[in-house]
């Protein structure tokens, strides 16, 4: 039998390979297409061949790519690896320099894989570790609402994102959903704590750092970008960094290249950025602690996560969550929330937003004896904030008076506490207390409480 020629059978196996190959030379003409890639995208390998790979690319993506090919042949980076999606399929595309034996570039590997069901595989997986009722991000109220639908409506895009927001709002959950819904979910969240970082030690943890580079390395280090590359880079705290140190990160940002210290070699990166802020960035850049260039180039779109005091809807769904978590950690009997430690914790203006509710339920199903979770089960803090409802006049045992008759004492002080939280609004007066807003005009009528209350 005749043996087929080398080259013949390398030919018929990338042929038949499932995924996409397209081979490009040095100057960045398509040379190769087998059929998997023709399916992938659509059009027959002989309309392209031939052609330049812009073709294959829309035209917005044409800058990037040149940047691409231009680092492969430069020798910055061997290869890179993007997530595309393409006909409501997800592909995984990796570019990859190939050079003879003397190191000359010849030209482009481009590989496609099909990892749609992967990425089914990694959602389905993902819901299994973070059940919905340990997501935390509940959206019963307008705003809350009109948020993650904001976030879902760019999570695919790569554009950069700054989350504001009071201490304890969610911020953090906030950017985990946004990367689990983005094209870079199958690749790292890096997550840097800028607050925590020493002024001295920031560029080494973000950009890295050489072996001998300055006292204490004693071996070379990947920097966070590298480390997140394909995925997203997410900077908490971002305006307690040094104005040195900004003016790096930027230049980061924008180049997509990253120098390690003690470095002569710059590292092509693909990350998405997305930052945090407690602070008022506009504010501290006129205050000249922040630059302006930075915070336009990290200000694309923003995220602004209400306190937990303006999404009063929020609170009950939220405590149904924590309460069902903590009672399954502590392996507690499931308990339920009373209506007076309901009213209490709607009457409250939470300061430490949903941290402060989560820790305060944790306290109430470690300590509380019976199967209702009571005010006086609650943190002393949130009894001291708020009319002290279990303790106040109207609700004492009054002789001679029904029980109808003290439970209209209670009910009046408690709609005069909820009117005064809602200055004086009936719908959200209403929709926090769960009852209607015709309930809660009989209510006020019956009770004689004008519209001042």
């Amino acid at each position: 039998m005749q043996q087929r020629p080398r080259q013949e059978i390398f030919s018929t196996i990338v042929s038949e390979m499932p995924e996409g190959v397209i081979f490009l030379d040095d100057e960045d003409v398509i040379r190769f297409c087998n059929q998997a890639a023709e399916r992938i995208r659509g059009i027959s390998a002989d309309k392209i061949v031939g052609r330049l790979v812009y073709t294959i690319h829309p035209a917005k993506a044409h800058p990037r790519i040149r940047e691409l090919l231009a680092s492969l042949k430069s020798g910055v980076v061997a290869t890179s690896n993007r997530v595309v999606k393409v006909h409501r399929r997800y592909f995984e595309n990796t570019y990859s320099a190939v050079r003879d034996t003397d190191g000359d570039y010849l030209g482009t590997l481009l590989i496609s894989r099909d990892i749609t069901e992967k990425k089914r595989l990694a959602e389905e997986n993902l819901q299994l570790k973070n059940p919905p009722e340990e997501d935390h991000l509940v959206a019963s109220s307008e705003r809350m609402r009109q948020l993650l639908e904001l976030v879902d409506s760019v999570a695919e895009l790569d554009s950069t994102v700054l989350v504001t927001g009071e201490n304890g709002t969610g911020k953090e959950r906030i950017v985990e959903r946004l990367h689990q819904r983005s094209l870079r979910r199958d690749h790292p969240l890096v997550r840097v704590n800028c607050a925590a970082l020493p002024e001295n030690l920031i560029e080494s943890e973000l950009f890295g750092h050489l072996r001998g580079s300055f006292t204490g390395a004693v071996d070379d280090r990947q920097g966070r970008f590298v480390g997140a590359d394909g995925g997203t880079l997410f900077l908490d705290e971002i305006a307690e960094m040094p104005l040195g140190s900004q003016a790096k990160l930027l230049r980061a940002i924008q180049e997509k290249l990253v120098q390690p210290v003690g470095g002569r070699r710059e590292i092509r990166v693909d990350v998405r950025i997305v930052v945090a802020t407690n602070r008022d960035l506009a504010a501290e850049v006129e205050a000249g602690r922040f630059r302006q260039d930075l915070y336009y180039r990290l200000n694309v779109i923003h995220f602004d996560v209400p306190p937990l005091r303006e999404r009063a809807e929020d609170i009950v769904p939220l405590t149904d969550i924590f309460i069902k978590q903590f009672c399954r950690q502590m392996r507690r009997p499931l308990k339920r929330l009373s209506p007076e430690a309901q009213v209490l914790l709607q009457s409250h203006p939470f300061p430490g937003n949903v941290r402060q509710l989560k820790h305060a339920i944790e306290r109430a199903v470690a300590l509380g004896k019976g199967e209702l979770i009571l005010p006086n089960d609650l943190p002393a803090d949130l009894l001291g904030q708020v009319s002290p409802v279990a303790t106040a006049p109207c609700c004492a045992y009054r002789p001679g008076e029904s029980l109808k008759q003290m439970m209209g004492h209670y009910e009046r002080e408690i709609l005069q506490q909820a009117l005064r939280h809602y200055q004086g609004r009936k719908n959200q007066t209403a929709t926090a207390l769960a009852i209607s807003r015709k309930s809660l005009w009989e209510k006020l009528h019956r009770h004689a409480l004008g519209s001042s209350e």
